[in-house]
């Protein structure tokens, strides 16, 4: 079964401790889960250099990647293991994840094509949108998905968001259709859930300890 949470808008801080607290916890069936922001934040990859960004107040993902500037995105989590999907194999996760975006948006009427490679604009930017890589998703000419990732062992937790402006009727209607196309590609089943009280205090504890922690957020 794919476990699927659709969450409320929280910080920074707690989005990014809810997914760490899933992927530790996980143990066999994948999950996807789709959240949002309740104001305006900046996140920056693990191994990103505080230097080479734009200032502080950003907060530093436990994933690689580049900075993303968050806001009225709309952000995901999608942990698997081996059991049900290659996670050995980043390009053809990144590519799948980005084609249940794709087909959801298109139940939106929103057309958008998948990068067969890499292209020029690489540049030296350390913004996500700003730099397209193979299997990217683009919408006029512009990176609308792109996601970062992390393995241990033989578990795997892909972070990504989509930069791409839709009502709050539209956003659910996307997330109900990308949840049923992540399912489809994992060949299992949807269950809903959600977090229960105790999920909330582990991933406040986290919260507290790391990705509001100024230690953390400049580690490098």
């Amino acid at each position: 079964m794919l476990r699927w949470i659709d969450d409320v808008p929280r910080s920074a801080a707690m989005n990014m401790a809810l997914d760490e607290m899933l992927f530790n916890e996980y143990k066999s069936n994948p999950v996807l889960r789709t959240y949002y922001w309740d104001n305006a934040y900046t996140t920056i990859g693990y191994f990103q250099k505080v230097k080479d960004t734009d200032g502080s107040g950003l907060v530093r993902r436990f994933t690689g990647g580049l900075t993303v500037n968050h806001h009225n995105d709309i952000s995901y989590s999608v942990i698997i293991s081996s059991g049900f999907f290659n996670v050995y194999n980043q390009q053809e996760i990144y590519r799948n994840i980005h084609l249940a975006i794709q087909k959801a948006l298109q139940m939106l009427g929103i057309s958008s094509i998948i990068l067969d490679k890499k292209t020029g604009n690489t540049s030296t930017s350390s913004i996500c949108a700003q730099t397209f890589c193979k299997n990217d998703l683009i919408l006029n000419g512009k990176k609308i998905a792109g996601s970062c990732l992390r393995r241990r062992g033989s578990k795997l937790i892909v972070q990504g968001s989509i930069y791409i402006y839709l009502n709050d009727t539209a956003k659910k209607v996307f997330s109900v259709n990308f949840a049923k196309k992540t399912a489809e590609f994992l060949k299992t089943e949807i269950k809903v859930s959600s977090f229960d009280n105790n999920d909330i205090r582990q991933a406040q504890n986290i919260a507290g300890e790391k990705y509001s922690n100024l230690q953390w957020n400049n580690k490098f």
